[in-house]
């Protein structure tokens, strides 16, 4: 299994959403994801790249990083990198459930879909730049 990183640099617009994923997914079949693994990865990119096109550049253009390697330890580890405004996922708290539908607060569940599809997730922010490491644990047999 190769650990090379491969890297795709675009806008933070919703037009590169697809480019992202084809990429992802491309890099995912290679390492020997299953199809099911292959949905919830792009469905768990989907949520945290549409995130940060929507939220991270109230102000105007910015730009988002994905790099993308397989190790030899069954992980598959995706790093989105980008240079808006600070938010960590990973302590995101998500809307109650048990309360009435009428009173909860939108928005928020796709991130908490993105966790439960990722096997790891970690957030780091340093300086003017947001990380975020997601692991997809291979199911190689």
């Amino acid at each position: 299994m190769s650990e090379t990183v491969e890297i795709l640099k675009l806008p933070a617009r919703l037009d590169s959403l697809d480019t992202f994923l084809e990429f992802l997914i491309e890099k995912a079949r290679r390492a020997g994801a299953s199809q099911g693994l292959l949905g919830d990865i792009k469905l768990c990119m989907e949520e945290i790249l549409t995130n940060i096109f929507f939220h991270a550049y109230p102000d105007g253009d910015g730009r988002v990083e994905v790099s993308i390697c397989a190790h030899s330890d069954g992980m598959m580890r995706v790093e989105v990198t980008d240079w808006g405004i600070a938010f960590d996922p990973v302590t995101f708290e998500a809307m109650d459930l048990e309360r009435d539908f009428a009173d909860r607060n939108l928005g928020g569940m796709g991130i908490v879909l993105a966790r439960e599809l990722s096997h790891q997730m970690f957030y780091q922010r340093s300086g003017d730049v947001n990380r975020l490491k997601i692991a997809f644990l291979l199911d190689l047999g």
